[in-house]
């Protein structure tokens, strides 16, 4: 069928009108907002259509409209709905602001009965609500229409994706939508291949005429620039090399004597003391002023002077050796914060509650726990730092040195690479997590002031 306008179109929810009433051209009027290109579901005999698209690129939108398209077209009786989880299903594929109930004009407006798992239009279109956590849930089903989001953070994908599509036979046209920022996942990959799969691309800034400049600064602050800004922003599907995490990562440049401690900058202390038989730590600064080869100049960077592993020794034994270690660095024991991991709280076989331990050592005044995050959130904040130059090392944290260069995903048995390391009881893991966790404190936002290349700051530069 032809996916345009209907001659009793409402002008503010018609999606798919080549213009809209103010004159201007799809994707640049706020008031009627319209499909671009790439929006649009494709020409042609295709059972999967794959929209890969950076943050913000207009994802779910296109997907509510396609599927509320196919409901008044007639095409969708029985579809099915599936997200990462049950509540992005409610959050963003429904209840949105960009989801079923926002895009739908008022005659042919949805209810959504999320005790149910349904969605149900007027006319009598339904749709069943499922998580990539529980393929099984697929079992049974017998769909005309599939909107999938999200699939490359689906928890268990392969099995989901596979359930779903051997429901889609219903109707005179199944058909799939994928909307999703990409990942190298293998089922991902694989659909994408397929020759019943067509697919379209956009990056982030298809969408600038929507999105907040505030989003906008940020997303460029954080990514821009970087690897993970490919993936992010220009919904590149990136390689990945033998598992290697942080594969920006390059002695010749983000291990450096100018890391050394300065007394101008407070002295942060993030300590790894979880149930696990090793405890690391770090020690940083944040400092202002830095420039950064090739880009100018940024707020803030991350300097690393110190850092400890220590395996088998009781929570007293460790915080104690690392006040010792603290008093043997050119900081020569100041400490402005220390902070513990989360999980410090938890009683284990190591002996009794870590966290009262180290606050006998280093007092409560300065003790508390870092904030808690993904653990890829924090690896990516990592990442970027790295990629940005914001983050550099000084020669003697040999141990933070060889977590760099060593610390490797996970590999399913399917062949690809998790956002997981493939040993959780390694010393290259808890330092890392004494990194991530330290950085994350610092920066709670998952992120560090973008690039102001016009302001130069009489700091130091490093």
């Amino acid at each position: 069928m032809a996916w345009t306008t209907s001659p009793e179109a409402d002008p503010h929810f018609d999606w798919y009108a080549e213009s809209c009433p103010c004159g201007k051209p799809p994707g640049e009027c706020r008031e009627h907002p319209r499909a671009r290109p790439n929006q649009r579901p494709p020409a042609g005999d295709w059972r999967v259509w794959g929209y890969v698209a950076g943050r913000g690129a207009g994802k779910t939108r296109a997907g509510a409209c396609w599927v509320q398209r196919r409901v008044e077209a007639g095409l969708m009786k029985l579809g099915c709905l599936i997200a990462p989880t049950a509540a992005d299903i409610r959050d963003v594929m429904v209840e949105g602001p960009s989801g079923l109930l926002a895009v739908a004009p008022p005659r042919y407006r949805p209810v959504f009965e999320p005790s149910k798992r349904r969605v149900s239009w007027p006319g009598g279109a339904r749709a069943i609500c499922l998580s990539g956590e529980e393929p099984e849930r697929a079992r049974g089903l017998n769909i005309d229409t599939l909107w999938a989001d999200e699939l490359a953070c689906w928890q268990r994908a392969q099995a989901t994706w596979d359930l779903a599509m051997l429901a889609l036979r219903a109707g005179a046209n199944p058909q799939a939508l994928i909307t999703t920022t990409p990942r190298r996942l293998a089922v991902l990959m694989r659909i994408l291949g397929e020759s019943t799969t067509v697919q379209t691309t956009e990056s982030t800034y298809a969408n600038q005429a929507h999105l907040p400049r505030e989003f906008l600064h940020q997303i460029v602050g954080l990514y821009e620039n970087t690897r993970l800004g490919r993936q992010e922003i220009h919904a590149e599907i990136l390689e990945t090399s033998d598992g290697a995490w942080f594969t920006s990562f390059d002695p010749a440049r983000h291990v450096t004597e100018a890391a050394e401690y300065d007394p101008r900058y407070p002295v942060h202390l993030a300590i790894d003391a979880g149930s696990s038989t090793h405890t690391a730590a770090v020690w940083f600064q944040v400092r202002s002023g830095w420039r950064v080869a090739g880009t100018g100049w940024r707020e803030r960077g991350v300097t690393v002077f110190g850092d400890y592993h220590s395996e088998g020794r009781f929570s007293e034994a460790n915080a104690r050796a690392i006040q010792a270690r603290s008093d043997e660095l050119p900081s020569r024991g100041r400490l402005d914060t220390v902070r513990l991991d989360p999980a410090a709280s938890a009683r284990s076989g190591l002996g009794p509650t870590a966290y009262g331990e180290y606050e006998r050592v280093f007092g409560a005044r300065i003790l508390n726990r870092w904030p808690p995050h993904r653990v890829a959130d924090g690896l990516d904040q990592v990442e970027i730092l790295l990629e940005t130059g914001c983050l550099l090392i000084h020669p003697r944290c040999t141990l933070l040195k060889a977590a760099f260069q060593n610390y490797v995903r996970k590999q399913s048995h399917s062949g690809e690479w998790l956002d997981e390391p493939v040993d959780p009881q390694h010393p290259h893991e808890d330092l890392m997590d004494a990194l991530r966790g330290g950085i994350r404190d610092r920066f709670p936002e998952g992120r560090i002031e973008p690039p102001r290349l016009s302001q130069v700051r009489a700091s130091e530069v490093i």
